[in-house]
């Protein structure tokens, strides 16, 4: 009777061993409870709503996605299909990245692209920048979901499922969907991806693709087949999108999962034999429809820069520089995974005595982060792309770790976010009193060092959104202090809400500052006003006929032989403003009359070499206050 009593007190109480990666039963029963549904759509409206219409297009991947999709978008209209194939920057070839993302923007942007040609009028920069932004939402939107559900159908495998010896633990689909909404608030509460996020390049449609990635291989077990067909699309997605860098890294993570889980083992020859199938057929249809399109050596050159210039090089080359990128990469990651990091690590520190292979809601994570991170350090594609695709994987080894967190982790991760996001809150709001009423003195005085060129002029809106935003970040932290019955998703409500809370402001009351500082409109403007003037002292025309006859046009098809402007080749952001929001007819073509080039600080020379027997002379240069610090934007003239 004792020896009875002893096992089954040893039984109930199995969820203490170091072995086990189940949660307390009570915790986990009375957890259980999920977010209001109002809530959670709230916070994901704000999330992405706030920042991504009604503004500039940002320097960077902002600028780049737009110039990319305007080629495209007018390159259709002119009966160009072939960059559905591969993606050009105006008739530069561009072999960084896929052209999957860039056609859905281009797509979008096309009828106002048509609209403007068929009215012979300058395309409306801010209205196009609006259109193309509708598929970034959608597709952050539905990233978002994609974690929800991968992490809903790993938590709902028998695998996940808590110790519950008595019975009192929460039912299979209520507990896969508490921990889905935990793994969406871990990925809004990331600090480092929000901004990237809002941006048309493709870190937004990466996080859709990893998200449908596992949630695909969250059902292989089960449905092989269909899972198989599912993940040969999302990779052929990937590599269409960001390059053959993440497709390599998800085949390298895919094979390792069926290789080493034993769940997967036991479907591996039917997933795999499918999958490899099904992607070796789509990579080769797109090949060939490629090759058909444009000629074998850019396709080649494509294949070719996607898979050369391997990290790897500099460890075995130059040590020290291999060694400041990982230090680089370290830095970064610390505050950009924050607050997931700690999670999933103290999250992996109890499991360590778990055989991983048994437990795929860890073990797939983990392997997908860890090739991931490896993949970006040492693989084909810097690990600044790869820097914001683990972050799927990580929050949902964070969020099962939420089953196992201890207060003094709960704390740390709340205090650090009360502390960071109401500084940040109060220097914002403070900042905005000082633009809009001088007060107080001090920082009013460093306004125009900040944000050259922008004046006060609050509104209503910014007024009503600022003081809700902070309002509801007080009620949060009230909230958050005062005691009641546990919630699983509790311990990162306070990070979810602050990073929420820190966007909205910034992008409300701080957004003509961070037009003027990320953005280029002006830059943009005083460019074409210099090339117009060039162009009338060495045309002999008035500006208005230039005007119509050479920026009214589409950018490429308005460059005659030599009355154009050449890109520069070396500056990327110059070239992609150029083609992104000006009207200047830029080309590639070497015969133009102008290009851009730069000019480094201090230096009288441009950066560039030019052909023997060609002399250039600058026209027009970005002012100390487009370009501080850094190497000045030039417009270059032949000389006759």
């Amino acid at each position: 009777m004792a020896a009875n009593a002893e096992g089954s007190r040893k039984a109930a109480f199995s969820f203490l061993e170091a072995g086990s990666t189940a949660p307390l039963p009570g915790l986990a029963a009375s957890a259980a409870n999920r977010i209001p549904r109002w809530l959670l759509m709230l916070i994901v409206l704000l999330y992405i709503g706030h920042g991504l219409f009604h503004r500039d297009p940002w320097r960077g991947d902002d600028m780049l996605g737009l110039a990319l999709a305007r080629t495209t978008a007018e390159a259709l209209l002119h009966g160009d299909f072939s960059v559905l194939l591969l993606p050009q920057l105006a008739d530069l070839a561009w072999n960084q990245q896929g052209p999957l993302w860039v056609t859905i923007l281009a797509i979008f942007i096309l009828p106002i692209t048509a609209w403007s040609a068929l009215q012979q009028a300058p395309l409306p920069i801010h209205l196009l920048d609006d259109i193309a932004r509708i598929p970034l939402g959608i597709a952050l939107a539905l990233g978002l979901t994609a974690v929800w559900k991968a992490t809903d159908r790993f938590a709902r495998r028998r695998e996940a499922q808590p110790v519950d010896p008595l019975g009192m633990g929460p039912r299979s689909p209520e507990f896969g969907k508490t921990l889905g909404d935990c793994a969406l608030l871990l990925t809004i509460a990331a600090l480092g991806v929000v901004y990237p996020w809002h941006q048309l390049g493709t870190a937004a449609i990466s996080l859709l693709l990893q998200g449908l990635l596992l949630w695909a291989l969250a059902t292989a077990p089960e449905t092989p087949r269909r899972a198989a067909n599912q993940a040969a699309l999302i990779v052929t997605a990937s590599l269409l999108t960001q390059g053959v860098g993440l497709a390599l890294t998800q085949i390298i993570a895919v094979l390792c999962v069926f290789v080493w889980i034993r769940p997967y083992q036991l479907v591996a020859r039917d997933f795999l034999l499918r999958w490899s199938v099904v992607l070796l057929l789509l990579v080769l249809m797109w090949t060939l429809a490629a090759i058909t399109a444009h000629s074998t050596q850019r396709v080649a050159s494509w294949w070719f820069e996607g898979l050369s210039n391997w990290s790897l090089s500099q460890w075995l080359v130059g040590g020290k520089s291999g060694l400041r990128a990982l230090g680089l990469w370290f830095n970064e990651s610390l505050w950009r995974w924050w607050p997931l990091w700690p999670i999933a690590a103290f999250g992996l520190w109890k499991i360590r005595r778990t055989q991983l292979s048994r437990a795929p809601h860890w073990a797939v994570p983990l392997i997908f982060t860890f090739v991931t991170v490896i993949a970006g350090l040492v693989g084909p594609s810097d690990w600044r792309v790869h820097q914001f695709t683990p972050l799927v994987s990580i929050a949902l080894i964070a969020a099962f770790s939420l089953l196992s967190l201890p207060r003094p982790i709960i704390n740390l991760v709340d205090w650090f976010a009360v502390v960071l996001f109401t500084a940040v809150g109060i220097f914002v709001w403070l900042y905005w009193t000082a633009l809009n009423f001088g007060f107080p003195q001090t920082l009013a005085m460093r306004v125009p060092l900040l944000a050259p060129g922008v004046t006060g002029n609050a509104s209503v809106y910014e007024i009503l959104i600022g003081a809700l935003a902070t309002l509801a970040w007080v009620l949060l932290i009230s909230w958050r202090i005062r005691r009641g019955s546990p919630r699983l998703w509790r311990p990162v409500a306070l990070s979810t809400g602050g990073v929420t809370l820190l966007w909205v402001l910034l992008t409300t009351l701080w957004l003509p500052a961070l037009d003027r500082i990320q953005g280029q409109q002006e830059l943009a403007k005083s460019l074409e006003t210099g090339w117009l003037r060039a162009a009338e002292r060495r045309l002999g025309l008035d500006t208005d006929a230039i005007s119509q006859r050479y920026l009214t046009q589409s950018m490429t098809l308005s460059a005659s032989k030599e009355v154009c402007v050449q890109l520069s080749d070396q500056a990327i952001a110059l070239d992609a403003m150029a083609v992104a929001i000006t009207r200047l007819p830029v080309t590639h073509q070497p015969q133009c009359l102008w290009r851009l080039g730069l000019l480094g600080s201090g230096d009288t020379k441009e950066t560039r070499t030019t052909p023997a027997g060609e002399r250039w002379s600058v026209v027009w240069q970005s002012s100390a206050e487009d370009r501080r610090g850094r190497q000045r934007y030039v417009l270059l003239e032949k000389t006759p």
